[in-house]
């Protein structure tokens, strides 16, 4: 979780229509060696307002004093939110009981820092612009920003390009290109040591460039007195003034609104093309206070519509550019939801979607242990199952009644009644979902595909692997980018 998400993080309800007024920041504090009128003013009184670094005393900023590199990682340790992490004397010219040993010990666990000759970290030593970006670059990976760099894209724009090493190519590239670093009278100086007025400043336009997150709570239509918890998410430049694009985010079987971070990057990215998303807790997962014996395809579907609806009532969003995505078991209530024309979606996109009960029943032991769980379900109301990640669900019998009120025939349903343009994505050798019932359904629905490496069910949101990351994140940006932005 980034720190922007946490600090600008809003509760709101479903009535307050005041979710789209601009978020203040803190307020000014002052030193004597920071004017108000600087250009660092702003970025100073908001680094330490918010305890992300701190003046040299009461008074005074040390605007000019260069920056060490242990400082710098302090800074984005706070950021990050402080995690208790253990000592393991990870580079010998750190010691356990030095001030910055944690924020070292993080950083190194987290592939933020390497150190030199992967022995020392020389926390003293002053800091380069080239080495803070690198840092920046390898901690927004961390943080899920969205970081993406132009293959086509060089340094060329400033006159001392070739002082850059190649080892910050990419960094200083994604930074110019994201506002978080500007020219100085034509020049980048990489090789040019960092004052804490400059690290403020080039922090700060970090966390400026990240989106903002709220959390809202949406009135059940069908359900009396139910709330479902959504989580919007708004590009960084976003104006009440404007009309944007929209993508909601449905999340698998027992999942939750960001599949527990994966779908971060996302939702980042979608922002960062300037178009809002929104995800939700379906009942009985993560934040939703109901009780898993309600999260039936009926109640997610309804869930589904009514975070729509209060989309497009509370923020400036285009009825006709309006995109879905499916994962897994919210691949299916994508389906049911375009077989039922319940929404004209203006793009759709499927990862391992759960179209096929047969195949669905596989998963949960096979036709004889989900007749034997569906016999108690339809006796006592309910059975419970645990799933092959370790979750204990009660699973109502309206669960198995919904799910094989539709037995097949569902991507036929959805290609009849949806003609626009669609994505389906899955992995060679998902488990849960049959790569034969993703190829299916893409034939179907005359979806464009992409398949990832041997990488379970776990795509971008539970696994590592760097091709499977790009496919599923880039790929789903890029999609919706061309669709939602035409």
């Amino acid at each position: 979780m980034n720190y922007k998400k946490r600090l600008l993080s809003v509760v709101l309800s479903a009535a307050l229509t005041a979710a789209c007024a601009p978020l203040v920041l803190a307020a000014e504090k002052s030193f004597t060696d920071v004017p108000a009128d600087s250009a660092c003013s702003e970025a100073v009184s908001y680094m330490t307002e918010n305890s992300l670094i701190s003046g040299t005393d009461e008074t005074t900023f040390g605007a000019d004093t260069p920056v060490s590199r242990a400082e710098a990682i302090m800074v984005l340790y706070r950021m990050a939110g402080s995690a208790d992490t253990e000592f393991k004397g990870v580079f010998s010219d750190v010691a356990e009981d030095a001030a910055y040993a944690k924020a070292v010990e993080w950083a190194s666990a987290n592939g933020i820092v390497s150190g030199y000759g992967d022995t020392t970290f020389a926390p003293d030593e002053e800091i380069t612009k080239q080495d803070l970006i690198s840092f920046l670059y390898r901690y927004a990976v961390y943080d899920d920003a969205y970081v993406t760099v132009d293959e086509s894209a060089d340094l060329k724009a400033f006159s001392d390009a070739d002082k850059a090493a190649d080892y910050a190519s990419d960094a200083l590239i994604w930074a110019a290109d994201s506002g978080i670093v500007a020219s100085e009278d034509g020049k980048l100086n990489p090789d040019k040591t960092v004052t804490r007025s400059e690290l403020a400043v080039i922090d700060y336009n970090y966390i400026k460039s990240l989106p903002t997150v709220q959390s809202v709570s949406v009135a059940s239509t069908t359900r009396k007195d139910a709330q479902i918890p959504a989580y919007v998410t708004l590009p960084s430049d976003y104006s009440a003034e404007k009309t944007y694009p929209m993508v909601i985010l449905c999340h698998g079987h027992g999942g939750n609104h960001n599949e527990w971070g994966g779908f971060d990057v996302i939702t980042n990215g979608l922002a960062d093309k300037g178009i809002i998303s929104v995800t939700l807790d379906y009942p009985g997962c993560d934040a939703s206070k109901e009780s898993f014996q309600l999260n039936t395809m009926t109640n997610m579907k309804a869930d589904t519509l009514d975070v729509i609806n209060y989309m497009l009532s509370t923020y400036k969003v285009d009825k006709t550019k309006v995109g879905i995505f499916g994962y897994s078991m919210g691949g299916r209530i994508t389906l049911e939801l375009l077989s039922n024309k319940a929404f004209d979606f203006a793009a759709v996109e499927l990862v391992a979607p759960a179209e096929d009960v047969t195949d669905l029943k596989n998963l949960f032991g096979g036709p004889e242990a989900w007749e034997k769980m569906k016999a108690e379900a339809n006796e006592k109301g309910y059975t419970v199952y645990t799933t092959i990640y370790g979750q204990v669900q009660e699973l109502s019998k309206e669960w198995f009644a919904d799910l094989e009120a539709v037995p097949d025939g569902l991507a036929e349903a959805a290609a009849t009644n949806y003609k626009g343009k669609s994505l389906v994505i899955y992995a060679v050798d998902d488990e849960a979902v049959s790569p034969e019932v993703s190829k299916t359904t893409a034939e179907i629905l005359g979806s464009e595909v992409a398949v990832t490496p041997a990488d379970g069910h776990s795509y971008s949101f539970y696994g590592t692997n760097p091709e499977t990351i790009s496919i599923t994140n880039d790929g789903s940006v890029d999609f919706f980018a061309k669709e939602l932005l035409k």
